[in-house]
């Protein structure tokens, strides 16, 4: 289960990379031009693209893993809200759910994504284990994380037929 939530991390990870490359190509076009690299060169930055892609890739501290991280731990609170609308309605229970619980829920989420992959930083290791894959496995894989992401995303939304409140 570690190994299967981290290689989704790591999708991700990379879907986020590649997302934000396409997303920044106008800034990096812009930080092409003479007086941009002039005024970057003022301040000591002798390649401020370089710098740019750095702080998006960085898989300690850039943006694509944050969103990405992000986005984990929503599918861990996704998860969960489906087990709680299902139980409610295979019990058949009318269950109001309020602030507070869902409160609890983002709390679990990001408690549970903790442990499996940020404590200690412990996805860096299975970052650098993925990143090593061949490109066969790197394309199985992601089809994998694709098609999990895929079915959270769709048996969250399908769990709300076990809703059964009254507006």
């Amino acid at each position: 289960m570690v190994w299967l939530s981290n290689i989704v991390f790591f999708n991700l990870f990379r879907f986020e990379r590649k997302t934000q490359k396409f997303f920044t190509y106008p800034v990096l076009l812009f930080l092409r031009n003479k007086k941009v690299k002039e005024s970057y060169k003022k301040r000591g930055v002798s390649n401020s693209e370089k710098e740019v892609v750095k702080a998006l890739e960085n898989p300690e501290v850039g943006i694509s893993s944050i969103l990405s991280g992000g986005h984990f731990i929503v599918l861990f609170f996704l998860l969960t809200f489906r087990i709680v609308n299902f139980t409610s309605g295979y019990l058949r229970t009318e269950f109001n759910l309020k602030l507070p619980h869902f409160a609890v829920m983002a709390i679990f989420s990001y408690v549970f994504a903790y442990w499996i992959s940020f404590r200690q930083d412990r996805y860096l290791e299975y970052f650098r284990e993925f990143e090593n894959l061949p490109k066969s496995k790197k394309k199985v894989s992601a089809w994998i994380s694709f098609f999990i992401v895929l079915g959270v995303w769709v048996f969250c939304i399908g769990s709300f037929v076990f809703l059964n409140y009254r507006l």
